[in-house]
């Protein structure tokens, strides 16, 4: 009986040896596959955040590449369409127009009402900001009658590198074009003509 106890008692500590063992083994696996869950769950965690940022980074990261692209787009698209470019253009016509040292003695700023110069016409744009004299100028309406000191801006007309402006000042009744011409260092007055009518 002792012999069967001990060879029971040896069954049974061997039996709870395989069990302490497979539990330790068990362990060693759950440890283990916590350890891969863990990991797993820290890359799940990170596409999931990352899905949360794909959620908030389309509206902030992505966005930001997106509206890089849209602005750089846009200024393929402008510069294709080129108003930007046209409207540079346009206001250094007109201020090289306004510079012109033959309109200059119709000018005539120095008498009354005729400092800061006035400027008018459907071709000028209402934001553009030219300075003559030191004084920013005017854009105005149409004059009402002749004696109003205004240029009036008739035509704009800007082909490549080639632009005219046509204008009138009734108050000294004269007619007047600038022919400019666009170089590799900008727009160049290369000369006008004036017309008494």
């Amino acid at each position: 009986m002792a012999g069967r106890n001990r060879i029971g008692s040896q069954s049974v500590g061997l039996s709870l040896g395989l069990v302490a063992l497979a539990v330790s083994l068990g362990a060693c696996a759950t440890a283990s596959n916590a350890h891969q869950k863990s990991a797993a769950d820290e890359t799940p965690p990170e596409p999931s955040s990352s899905k949360e940022d794909i959620g908030d980074e389309p509206s902030k990261p992505a966005p930001s590449s997106k509206s890089n692209v849209r602005e750089s787009a846009g200024d393929a698209k402008r510069d294709d369409a080129a108003p930007p470019t046209q409207g540079d253009d346009v206001h250094a016509v007109l201020q090289l127009t306004v510079d012109d040292s033959e309109l200059d003695q119709y000018l005539k700023l120095g008498e009354p009402g005729r400092f800061p110069l006035k400027i008018a016409g459907s071709a000028v744009p209402q934001n553009i900001e030219l300075i003559k004299a030191t004084k920013p100028v005017v854009v105005t309406t149409p004059p009402s009658s002749k004696k109003d000191a205004v240029l009036v801006v008739t035509e704009i007309d800007i082909k490549g590198k080639d632009a005219t402006v046509s204008y009138r000042y009734d108050v000294e009744g004269i007619r007047g074009t600038a022919y400019l011409k666009k170089s590799a260092h900008g727009w160049e007055l290369t000369r006008s003509r004036i017309v008494e009518h």
